[in-house]
């Protein structure tokens, strides 16, 4: 459902371009999944051998060797190599390596990451229109609306809801009369705000339940339904 245009807000997890290694800041690699982005902690694995560690994910430049059995920290993955930070015989190093010198991540962990990423490009596009889709959650409403005008909340049989409403003003002009100096008649125009619509977002489980909008122009617009995060375990 499209949202009223006057809130404005950042893209949700704006990931920067660039990402830490050992020698500084490297360019995001296309086609790799950060997953900074989306987990709350670092996710961590083991080498189950020396593990030769590269700059870039197509496993050239060569950076330095992992012992076995050393735990590394799983910044990113792509189809065909892993990126991790670890400490490398060289001394501490972020690179690319062949996923089978690590233990190997589970096949859910691996489709609910792709699945998340997949669902937060969607949400960045709805954000960047300030609109608003069933099952964003709270965090992901704010960046696109900013700071409801109102909450409220309702506890019942099935459980709690929350409820955020936001309002959308417009200035109207107003004519006022009056006299100058001199006792003639005079009017002037002023501007003031005047409430144009609301949007109510009601909240189940965390996620975005229903939306009910009233505003002139925007009666009957379709409401867009994106997937619920998916757990990510590893």
């Amino acid at each position: 459902m499209k949202a009223f245009p006057i809130f404005t807000a950042a893209l949700l997890f704006c990931a920067s371009t660039q990402a830490a290694s050992s020698s500084g800041a490297v360019i995001r690699e296309g086609g790799a999944i950060y997953l900074e982005d989306l987990l709350m902690k670092p996710a961590r694995l083991a080498t189950v051998a020396d593990t030769p560690i590269y700059y870039a994910s197509d496993l050239g430049r060569y950076l330095g060797t992992l012992k076995k059995g050393q735990i590394v920290e799983l910044q990113a993955v792509s189809d065909k190599a892993y990126r991790i930070r670890g400490m490398a015989q060289q001394g501490q190093v972020a690179g690319w390596v062949d996923p089978k010198y690590l233990n190997p991540l589970t096949k859910d962990f691996l489709v609910n990451l792709k699945q998340n990423a997949a669902r937060l490009e969607q949400v960045k596009a709805l954000i960047a229109k300030n609109e608003v889709a069933i099952n964003m959650t709270p965090e992901e409403v704010q960046l696109s609306l900013g700071k409801p005008t109102k909450k409220t909340s309702r506890l019942d049989a099935t459980g709690r809801e929350d409820i955020w409403e936001f309002i959308r003003y417009v200035s109207m002009p107003q004519e006022t009369v009056g006299r100058d100096n001199l006792g003639n008649l005079v009017s002037s125009i002023t501007y003031i705000k005047v409430p144009a619509g609301k949007l109510s977002i009601t909240f189940a489980n965390n996620l975005v339940s229903a939306l009910e909008q009233t505003e002139g122009n925007d009666h009957g617009a379709q409401v867009k339904m994106i997937s619920p995060p998916f757990a990510i375990n590893y």
